[in-house]
This record gives C-alpha cells, sequence and structure tokens, in this order.
C-alpha cells in the first residue's frame, strides 16, 4: 500500500503544526496489537486494540513539570448543544497519532467459539491484511484511524457528518431527525446510522453492517451487528468515546470499547488545522 499526505506545495507537517511521519505511523501499528506482531503489522488503520500511548508533559527548570494551560469551555451552538467538531471561532481537526487504543485483551472477549477460533487465526498470520489496508472502509471504532477525522454537524440538514482522512476517504453520515433504521437494509461497510442527544453526548445507533471488513481490530463481526456509540467533547480539546458491541453471531455478550483524546495525549485536537489529503493506494490493484 502507497500513501502519500499533504496537499500541494504544502508537506503535513506546515498544514497540521504536528506532521504525521511515517515512523509515527509504523509506531502506531504496533499499538494495536501488544504481544501479536504479527497482527499489528496488518492492522494499520484499525489502530484499535492496545491502550493510547500518553505524550510526556514537557518539564520546566529544575525538573518541575509544566503546568498545561486550562482547557478551553466546550464550543456549542446556538441552541446550547455541543459542537464535535470546527466552530468559526474555533477551526480544528482531530488528529490520530499513533493509536486510539481502548479495546480489551482477547483473553477478556466474550466469544463465541467460532469467532475466538477466527480471531486466533488472523492474529497469527503476518501476512494476512485487514481490508483496510486494500483501501476498503471500515465502520464503528475502526473509522477513528490515522492521521485523523473531523465531525461536522449540519443543523439544517439535520445530519452530522463523520470525515475520515485516511483510508479511502470515507465519510459516515448520522441522522439526526428522528427516522428510524430502514427494515429492509443492504448490508455495508459502515451500516445505517441514527443519533440523539442524550445531555451532552451523542448517542448513535448503528446496523446494517456487511462482513467484509474488520470493525474492531481482529475481531470478527457478524451482520447481526447493532454497534452504540457514545461521543462527548467536555471541553475544546477533550473528546471521549465508547462503543458498546452487541453482535449475538459471533459473542456470547455484549462488550465495549473507549478511548479519549485530551491535551495531553498522543493524538490531539489540532487548532487551526484543516484536513489534508491523504491517498490510499492498493499496490495490488
Amino acid at each position: 500500500m502507497k500513501i502519500a499526505a499533504g496537499s500541494p506545495g504544502r508537506p503535513h507537517s506546515l498544514e497540521s503544526g504536528h506532521g504525521f511521519s511515517r515512523a509515527a505511523e509504523c509506531n502506531s501499528l504496533w499499538a494495536l496489537a501488544p504481544g501479536q506482531p504479527g497482527l499489528a503489522v496488518l492492522a494499520i488503520l484499525a489502530l484499535l486494540a492496545a491502550p493510547a500511548l500518553p505524550q510526556e508533559k514537557g518539564r520546566g527548570g529544575k525538573g518541575q513539570p509544566v503546568s498545561e494551560p486550562p482547557a478551553e469551555p466546550t464550543p456549542r451552538w446556538a441552541d446550547g448543544h455541543v459542537n464535535l467538531g470546527s466552530t468559526p471561532d474555533a477551526k480544528g481537526y482531530w488528529e490520530v497519532r499513533p493509536g486510539l487504543g481502548g479495546v480489551p485483551r482477547g483473553a477478556d472477549i466474550p466469544f463465541q467459539p467460532w469467532a475466538k477460533a477466527l480471531y486466533q487465526f488472523r492474529s497469527s498470520k503476518a501476512d494476512l491484511y485487514p481490508p483496510l489496508v486494500s483501501c476498503k472502509p471500515a465502520g464503528g471504532p475502526s473509522f477513528f484511524n490515522a492521521p485523523g477525522f473531523e465531525i461536522a454537524d449540519v443543523p439544517e440538514l439535520k445530519s452530522i457528518f463523520i470525515l475520515d482522512i485516511a483510508g479511502s476517504h470515507s465519510w459516515r453520515v448520522v441522522y439526526m431527525d428522528g427516522r428510524p433504521h430502514p427494515a429492509d437494509l443492504r448490508p455495508t461497510f459502515l451500516g445505517h446510522s441514527v443519533g440523539k442527544w442524550e445531555g451532552d453526548t451523542l448517542v448513535i445507533d448503528s446496523v446494517g453492517f456487511n462482513e467484509k471488513q474488520w470493525l474492531v481490530g481482529a475481531y470478527p463481526t457478524t451482520a447481526q451487528l447493532h454497534l452504540v456509540e457514545r461521543i462527548s467533547r467536555p471541553n475544546l480539546r477533550t473528546l471521549s468515546y465508547e462503543a458498546t458491541i452487541d453482535d449475538p453471531g459471533a459473542y456470547t455478550k455484549t462488550w465495549s470499547a473507549h478511548w479519549t483524546i485530551t491535551q495531553s495525549t498522543a493524538s490531539k485536537w489540532i487548532p487551526g488545522g484543516e484536513m489534508f489529503e491523504y491517498i490510499c493506494q492498493d499496490d495490488a490493484r
């Protein structure tokens, strides 16, 4: 797979102020599955099966930690609900580097026997790559991959768009108009998503996924998957995410994954940053 980042005349490091290097991208592979180098190599964009790596805080004179400035308040729309992305006064995007983590270890996943066997097979093969590596999209937790994403709330359309910089330049639509899921859904990579606000938390309910993707690391899912995601922004530079996987076709009970981006983690809100071109090219095609 060949990947090129940046825009004409401006390298990525100038676009965001936090250049996403190939070295950082390689490091992100190992964040996916500690102790499982095969899975780590094949998970170039999933990046979801190990705790996120914290950024070391700077130190002041005489070895004293440098205190962080107080976080800016959560941006809100005129009606008071939270804005999870850019605003006219606070533009930016969410950078992911080296990975977000937050997925339980395989030993803690409530597999059905066939699902556990498939997970173990995938994890044991260094030359078995997820569809993401072939520039296919992935929904749910795997959608939030390096080098970053943006969340665009469009009240006029009663929709929220989640835009992925990497991979196949995918975008998700979360319908906020109160509609139900269609009864005759055709399974797709990203599924069908409807959302609502519970206080300051966006709750996304998704169904209709196909079985052609690795939606959460190397853990398998089926067409029976019902995914619930919760996203909140307690301040300008913090984004919290939780995904609940309810798939009776693959697991004996529900289980969850979660991560948080803050101003002290490796992944960050990039003030003033803009989404940039990032091309995924499958060498096999």
